[in-house]
């Protein structure tokens, strides 16, 4: 893990127990703020998922779904007979066990991290369940930059990605 992984989930941690603690104040208090309260909880423990329960290239097209959804790219999906145009991503989520939660426009669609395999393109990825019967591409209308797979030089090596375009190669490498 990184060093500024290790701050970011520092971070999460403070953040977590300071909610935590008003929590247990908020109990005492009969209010529709208390669910808001724990619904921020379940978000603050989404992200620590992100650097805690997720491989590398998961990460990468989590954080890769994150810059589109804020800096207001959009992602287009095509999975089986399943097909979304280019939409906003309305959120990312890591659930318990690796599972991700991707809600483009009105549609969510989930996988499980463990299950698949990943082939990295400049302006798309593809994830194949390992017994090849199913399969999710996401389209995004801003590429891969050079900046955050630079950060993520461990997806060269990793087991479960399959393929990475020469041109992602070059920039993880620092060619």
């Amino acid at each position: 893990m990184r060093e500024e992984d290790l701050i970011l989930l520092e971070c999460l941690e403070d953040v977590y127990q300071t909610f935590e603690n008003a929590l247990k104040k908020a109990y005492q208090v009969r209010s529709i703020h208390v669910q808001k309260f724990e619904q921020l909880l379940v978000e603050i423990r989404s992200e620590r998922r992100i650097f805690e329960d997720i491989s590398i290239p998961a990460r990468l097209i989590v954080e890769q779904l994150l810059e589109s959804q804020f800096k207001v790219g959009q992602v287009a999906l095509e999975a089986e007979r399943l097909k979304q145009s280019f939409a906003s991503v309305a959120y990312v989520k890591v659930e318990e066990f690796g599972t991700i939660y991707l809600k483009l426009g009105e549609l969510e669609i989930s996988w499980r991290d463990g299950n698949y395999s990943y082939y990295f393109y400049p302006d798309k990825v593809e994830l194949r369940a390992t017994d090849e019967k199913s399969a999710i591409k996401l389209l995004f209308s801003i590429s891969f930059n050079r900046q955050t797979l630079e950060r993520f030089p461990e997806i060269l090596t990793s087991p479960n990605v399959i393929y990475v375009h020469p041109q992602l190669e070059k920039w993880i490498r620092k060619v």
